[in-house]
């Protein structure tokens, strides 16, 4: 279990403009966000929203020594550590399964299966949560199945807009779910709680919603558009022996499951991906890490690491900010606000949940808005003895519902992409990002579980409970 800095110091953050100029940093960075989102700005530009509050916040903090103080412990968190570690880990495990070959293979023996129309479209959906829940990424995942199946797919008489939201709907499904997934390491840390027993404890709400969205994906129709000559299209080749790269995931889930920590079961996939990629003969030694040319350096490893990259930089950039907030007293001040409003748990879990979908909506970045709500959701869902586990659900459930809806998100965006760079055939249309928003049925059945869940107590546990450690 991981445990996360209570940030207390002896005296409290002065702003000038009284107790609310403590948001004017926060408030300039969603400011930022807001408006390179809807720009589709690129991800350095995030960076950047983020640095600047953290450094204007210097021209209103009546103690500018104090407030560098304050930024560099937000640095300084142990769960910075433990998420910038896990995040990287979790590339490279993440980039060992992507160019081991096997989501091509799997995509062969499903063509080969003669899955059609909605059966295929049904067949994607589980492919794509399988790629997500082993790579814990959904961009990745639709960078790396979208290319294969979406084509293939087409071909086979599915459905183009229900395609791409079931490729991004398994994509949303591993990152709502996958222990190696950047959600589910903010959502645990940032409650203090351990992987396993929250990847455990959220079967009860993806399970459910992942089974409805099966269900539909199997009953809406295709497009009609089968083709006779696949073969001529495709030219998939299958490698049986990237199946033994599965492992990899197989083994980070079991030893998460276990109790253990998350950095050791991210470096036994890691170990395994590379001991099996070698015997196996997947990969070669120069595959994995490789100089080209003097200063130069490439390979499976590297580019994995490059991958984290862009969340590493949101974790370091992100802290300062909140720890600013925390130490300033701007959290005390939310909740004093929210406890006008909230009395009981329902009411506290609700504005867990809405705050960190706001947040999502505004921000674009679900990881993000996981981690900027961390410390409201601890001491909102403590207030009123609401389990950790439950606290960890509730924030990356909801950051698994409009982060994939709205038409503006990256998800969407890249689905309506991969339509336009992997049309089959001419005369094959793009799907819109509206068309796929609406075709994304995981997000949609996750939502309506969610709200159920708040309403009804379904899954909710008390810290109080004998039984709250459980699933």
């Amino acid at each position: 279990m991981v445990e996360a800095s209570s940030g207390k110091v002896s005296a409290r953050l002065e702003f000038y403009g009284g107790r609310f100029g403590v948001f004017v940093p926060f408030i300039l960075a969603l400011a930022g966000l807001i408006y390179i989102a809807s720009r589709n700005a690129n991800i350095p530009l995030y960076w950047v929203v983020f640095l600047l509050p953290v450094v204007f916040g210097l021209l209103i903090a009546r103690d500018r020594e104090a407030y560098s103080q304050a930024v560099i412990r937000g640095l300084m968190d142990p769960l910075v550590a433990t998420m910038i570690m896990a995040l990287t880990l979790a590339g490279v495990a993440g980039n060992l399964i992507s160019q081991s070959g096997v989501i091509e293979t799997l995509a062969t023996y499903v063509a080969e299966a003669g899955l059609t129309t909605s059966a295929f479209t049904l067949a994607t959906f589980v492919l794509a949560c399988l790629v997500a829940f082993a790579t814990g990424t959904s961009v990745g995942t639709i960078l790396t199945v979208g290319p294969i199946l979406y084509p293939v797919g087409y071909l086979l008489g599915a459905d183009p807009a229900l395609l791409i939201g079931a490729i991004v709907s398994g994509g949303a499904f591993g990152d709502n779910l996958a222990p190696v997934s950047d959600t589910t390491i903010a959502s645990a840390t940032t409650q203090g709680m351990d992987i396993g027993g929250v990847v455990r404890s959220r079967l009860k709400y993806c399970l459910p919603a992942a089974g409805i969205a099966a269900l539909l994906y199997l009953l809406l129709p295709g497009s009609g558009h089968l083709s006779t000559d696949v073969e001529r299209h495709l030219a998939l080749q299958p490698e049986p022996v990237s199946l033994l790269m599965l492992l990899v995931p197989l083994i980070v889930v079991a030893l998460c499951l276990t109790g253990k920590h998350l950095v050791t079961a991210l470096s036994a996939g890691v170990i395994t991906g590379v001991v099996v990629g070698l015997l196996a003969g997947i990969f070669q030694p120069g595959d994995l890490l490789s100089v080209p040319r003097p200063f130069a350096a490439g390979g499976v490893i590297l580019d994995g690491i490059n991958n984290a990259v862009p969340t590493v930089l949101f974790v370091l950039m992100v802290f300062p900010l909140i720890n600013v907030l925390r130490e300033g007293g701007g959290l005390k001040t939310i909740l004093a606000i929210l406890s006008k409003f909230v009395k009981t748990p329902r009411g506290a879990e609700a504005a867990i949940a809405a705050s960190e979908i706001v947040l999502n909506m505004a921000t674009g970045v679900n990881t993000v808005a996981i981690v900027a709500t961390g410390d409201l959701a601890r001491e909102l869902g403590q207030k009123y003895d609401i389990h950790g586990y439950r606290r960890a659900n509730l924030l990356d459930c909801a950051g698994a519902t409009f982060n994939y809806i709205l038409p503006y998100m990256v998800p969407v965006l890249m689905g309506a992409m991969l339509s336009t760079a992997n049309r089959p055939f001419p005369g094959a249309l793009p799907v819109s990002p509206l068309e796929i928003s609406v075709s994304q049925f995981y997000p949609w059945a996750m939502l309506v579980v969610l709200v159920i869940a708040i309403v009804t107590g379904y899954g909710r546990t008390f810290a109080r409970d004998e039984g709250a450690q459980g699933p």
